[in-house]
């Protein structure tokens, strides 16, 4: 039986955003001859995701296994609505669902007829690098920034959390130069383990229904209540 753990790739997933409507090899916007500092972006990033009230969109997720040398690459789709709702499934063989719906958290394996059950706050704490996008954090009050110069045509920025995390040691984003969307994300845990991430046919603002991110145990199920820090 394998054991549970919260996935670093989901604390990083709601970073890891492209350009509504955006389609595979769009070219790369030129970086201007002067980018702006760390916190302008950081300022012009928040701005874009506090008008975001929710998103949904296809993810590829590229885990690199420091202890085994091996990288691992699943598919699924992924949901989110503010404030704290959140959908991710994910297939790579075995199967797993994540919900929210603001107040508890599932994590469901159908392989193993589990589901674990988790209060939200206990998972999404507002210093956690996924916060910002479901409302209850802010980027440059959790994190150290750093701009790190330009690559493949957007910005690279460096966030470390400013509290310990147990799942997230060093988060990197790819931000678009011109409209300031996040194009690409990186996370490494204090492993160093590293997962990336990248968004396809992300929609923004649809009006997601709140059913969505409601979860019913399948019958035969069991449930396991997480512990409690």
């Amino acid at each position: 039986m394998r054991s549970w753990k919260f996935p670093c790739f989901v604390v990083a997933l709601g970073l890891m955003l492209v350009r509504a409507g955006s389609a595979s090899g769009e070219r790369a916007i030129p970086i201007p001859a002067n980018p702006p500092a760390a916190d302008a972006i950081v300022q012009a990033v928040q701005a874009r995701y506090d008008v975001t009230t929710d998103l949904s969109g296809d993810v590829i997720q590229e885990t690199n296994i420091v202890r085994l040398n091996k990288t691992i690459v699943a598919r699924g789709t992924v949901a989110f609505k503010k404030p704290g709702k959140m959908r991710w499934e994910l297939a790579n063989g075995d199967r797993e669902v994540i919900v929210s719906d603001g107040k508890t958290l599932w994590m469901y394996r159908p392989e193993d007829q589990q589901v674990l059950r988790m209060p939200f706050d206990s998972a999404f704490r507002s210093s956690t690098p996924i916060s910002f996008l479901t409302g209850v954090g802010k980027i440059a009050e959790n994190f150290r920034v750093a701009f790190e110069g330009p690559e493949d045509g957007r910005l690279r920025l460096r966030l470390e959390p400013k509290r310990p995390e147990a799942d997230v040691g060093v988060l990197w984003l790819l931000v678009d130069a011109t409209s300031f969307d996040i194009v690409g994300a990186e996370v490494q845990d204090p492993l160093g383990n590293r997962s990336k991430l990248t968004f396809q046919n992300v929609r923004r603002n649809q009006g997601l229904s709140d059913t969505l991110f409601e979860f019913a145990v399948p019958a035969g199920v069991d449930v396991l209540e997480a512990p409690r820090e």
